[in-house]
């Protein structure tokens, strides 16, 4: 177990925590979670030992393995290629095999009893080396890789040759495979693809040790955290359960918690009331100084950290515009007029349409989303544009292209010189700035400041075909609802890339994939879309039982193929239903783990003994499901 005992540390003038004390047990799986900036990569900083506490103590667990992934890559020389890098993620694998081989060199200089002890310790050393997977590593590695999506043939390439994105990648493989004792993952999912945080998900299901995870990422938060840690305001606040627990518990918290300091507050000021009555008084002197020394006793209720402020944006209704917004016609781009990046592709999006691109980074999603929004020309082909359709494209780098000496309030005038003060100021507090804070210097917005203004920036003149690429990456988890929220109220249309699970899962009504396949546009949601991919692998399964997809020739009847599919979706539908029914096993037995432990933090004359039994029996009951459900998400 991870306990944290008074802990405190201070930043300049900031307290980043103050006196903060809580446990992490072995096997929890917590969600840590907070607003920017209020510590929760310091937390993981003084685990690891990076930063040290100003006061108080945390306690580990001696030799406890860990493995730790940084928000930011850390820049450090690598001359070795993809593989043999991630791969390298024990640095006992190196170790081991030389001490090996340093014993086995020496063997012939030994006397019988040395030789005995050495053949011993050689034994011990091998035992070791398998115990860490050592003969498996490289397994490991390349499933990790791919899961990641890397490609097979970028194994031998130098890891410094690859992007940061892509490095980011290759460091999150190399920290899962080296299955530590403790994991510490800070935001794994920022570089990821929407394939590759699917993949990432199911393999943190698998993974048995303990867990701590920091991210804004509500699908990961909500698949794998069975305890959370709230870091706001210097305190650490730790619930019972998972994110969507954790979310209704914090409100009823608050409401108590609130409920109490209002008390408290009555109470204070008819004490403080009474003693600048009678003060003076000689008569209730002895009164007075009781009052006096039970103010002095009174713990102080501090109010609760408030909650972050949605900052509602308000998207007001687009210009009218044609039927069809936007429509490509055997178009295609390539950079070196070699490699396509796409070619031949029809794409026709209509009047309030809500579409996001999914694919694996590197497949060109921002390319098609840049030809769309007329930043790029299409190589071959054409992109025609609708009747009087207007568009808003914020492309990664927004930040990037607003000044930073600038006001708040001129970065959105300069876009639009003809519009008044007024309707600047009026358009500026819909997007959360009013008052003094269209005065603020861009360079000192927060994150989620920035893509307000950025908003506010575009609908200075309104558009009626938004694109949008990776709008969610600087927003927390506030931020991103408040964004969610208002781009299902908005009636244009909309076409956005985004490696966010849910926020996609949320605002997607049409799904356009690029893949190795090449373009397919799905009439559904995200949902549909995993649908269809699963029918379609499946199919190709079915279609491939025999090696090699089976040729024209050889393939079987229409009749026999039907019935073939019939049976597949069959024995597909029973293990969705499978699958259904070990996750509610899970959560059940989560919400009684959840139940229990509440019961012995808050009940003094709760039966410890029996608890405890139980408690280890649901943990050994939720492992096995989990393996089971992995076995049953494999088949599928």
């Amino acid at each position: 177990m991870i306990d944290f005992i008074q802990v405190s540390k201070q930043f300049g003038t900031q307290d980043v925590l103050k006196s903060v004390t809580f446990r992490i047990n072995a096997g929890d799986r917590v969600g840590i979670v907070g607003p920017n900036g209020a510590g929760k990569s310091t937390l993981f900083g003084l685990i690891s030992g990076d930063v040290h506490a100003d006061k108080g103590d945390i306690v580990l667990p001696k030799n406890t393995r860990i493995g730790y992934l940084h928000q930011q890559l850390n820049p450090h020389a690598v001359d070795r290629n993809l593989l043999a890098y991630t791969e390298d993620s024990i640095p006992e694998l190196r170790t081991i095999p030389a001490r090996i081989h340093e014993l086995e060199a020496q063997m012939e200089t030994f006397s019988p009893l040395e030789k005995e002890r050495a053949l011993k310790q050689i034994g011990n050393l091998q035992h070791e080396f398998e115990h860490l997977g050592g003969y498996e590593m490289r397994t490991r590695a390349e499933a990790a890789l791919c899961g990641l999506g890397f490609h097979v043939a970028e194994f031998d390439k130098p890891f410094a040759a690859f992007s940061g994105g892509w490095q980011m990648r290759a460091e999150l493989a190399r920290t899962l495979i080296a299955n530590p004792d403790l994991l510490m993952l800070d935001e794994p999912s920022n570089f990821l693809d929407l394939p590759a945080v699917e993949w990432l998900q199911k393999f943190l299901r698998a993974y048995e040790g303990t867990m701590l995870l920091i991210s804004h990422d509500r699908f990961l938060l909500r698949s794998l955290a069975t305890a959370t840690l709230e870091i706001a305001g210097g305190n650490a606040t730790r619930y019972q359960g998972g994110y969507d627990y954790y979310l209704k518990e914090r409100e009823e918290r608050i409401i108590h918690q609130l409920a109490a300091k209002k008390n408290q507050d009555r109470e204070r000021e008819q004490i403080e009331s009474f003693v600048r009555r009678f003060r003076a008084k000689s008569t209730k002197a002895t009164q007075v100084q009781s009052r006096i020394k039970q103010l002095e006793k009174m713990e102080i209720i501090e109010a609760p950290a408030a909650v972050a402020n949605l900052s509602k944006i308000r998207i007001g209704d687009p210009p009218h515009s044609g039927h069809e917004i936007i429509r490509l016609e055997q178009a295609g781009v390539t950079y070196d007029q070699k490699r396509w990046i796409f070619k031949d592709l029809d794409v026709q999006i209509n009047r309030g349409e809500k579409v996001a691109l999914v694919g694996y980074n590197g497949m060109g999603k921002t390319t098609l989303l840049r030809t769309l929004a007329g930043a790029l020309q299409p190589s071959a082909g054409k992109r025609v544009l609708g009747h009087k359709v207007v568009v808003g494209y914020q492309s990664q780098d927004f930040a990037e292209t607003m000044p930073p000496e600038k006001s708040v309030f001129h970065i959105v005038k300069d876009q639009c010189p003809t519009a008044s003060e007024g309707d600047v100021r009026k358009l500026l507090g819909g997007f959360g700035f009013s008052g003094d804070a269209i005065g603020k210097q861009c360079e000192i917005l927060s994150g989620g400041e920035k893509i307000r203004l950025a908003f506010a920036r575009l609908f200075i003149n309104p558009p009626n075909f938004l694109l949008l690429d990776e709008p969610t990456t600087h927003l927390d988890v506030n931020g991103r609802e408040a964004l969610e929220s208002a781009l299902k109220a908005y009636k244009g249309a909309i076409c956005v890339v985004s490696h966010d699970v849910t926020f996609v899962r949320n605002i997607a009504e049409h799904i356009i994939a690029i893949d190795d396949a090449g373009v397919t546009r799905y009439p559904g949601g995200y949902d549909y879309y995993l649908e269809k991919v699963a029918e379609r692998g499946a199919g190709s399964v079915e279609q491939g039982a025999g090696g090699a997809a089976a040729s024209p020739t050889t393939a079987a009847k229409p009749a026999e193929r039907g019935k073939d599919a019939r049976k597949v979706r069959a024995q597909q539908r029973e293990a969705e239903a499978a699958l259904r029914k070990v996750e509610k096993q899970i959560e059940k037995l989560t919400e009684e783990q959840a139940a229990l432990t509440n019961e012995m933090m808050s009940r003094r004359d709760a039966d410890f003994a029996s608890i405890n039994i139980r408690l280890a029996k649901i943990q050994s009951e939720i492992k096995s499901l989990e393996a089971e459900w992995e076995t049953i998400a494999e088949s599928l």
